[in-house]
């Protein structure tokens, strides 16, 4: 199912760490995210956060809707698992919903005892381009605004959602 293109809700849990120690974990959250695999080739991956509480066993909310998105391409694919690189710069038309959210990193989409999964670290800096934008641009390292520079591993783990697409 992974393998093609697909839009999925995933429980995710996000770990937070300092931007330069990416390995020193500061806070952990929960959240719902959508992941889509699209492109002519199926070469782009999206991973869009979204709003609502997430609950372990229950399905994901009917209403979910994309706030910040990362894009990846593809990197490389086994018949274990799918790897894409995460991109700091958006692809030139390649439009996405949500505000796009330039990141460092990878993101690697497999099936584990029968259940779609997704594993992401990475780092990201940006900030508005403009007081009155949501458009976000990158910035340089090491970045001015360090607070809110951060470093995170996601792990995610697919839940049934009636917005569910899979070609």
């Amino acid at each position: 199912m992974w393998k093609n293109g697909f839009v999925v809700a995933m429980a995710a849990e996000f770990s937070f760490a300092a931007y330069h120690r990416p390995i020193s974990i500061r806070r952990k959250v929960r959240r719902w995210i959508i992941v889509s695999r699209c492109g002519p080739n199926s070469e782009f991956l999206t991973i869009a956060s979204a709003a609502g509480k997430v609950e372990p066993e229950a399905d994901a909310p009917i209403g979910l809707a994309p706030v910040n998105t990362a894009v990846g391409i593809l990197l490389s694919a086994s018949a274990e698992d799918i790897t894409f690189l995460m991109v700091r710069q958006q692809p030139t038309h390649f439009p996405i919903a949500g505000t796009f959210f330039p990141t460092d990193g990878y993101s690697r989409i497999f099936e584990s005892q029968g259940t779609f999964r997704l594993r992401s670290e990475g780092r990201h800096a940006h900030c508005a381009r403009r007081p009155d934008c949501d458009i976000r641009s990158d910035e340089p390292d090491p970045a001015p605004n360090a607070r809110r520079a951060l470093g995170w591993h996601v792990e995610a783990v697919r839940h049934n959602w009636v917005g569910e697409f899979i070609s």
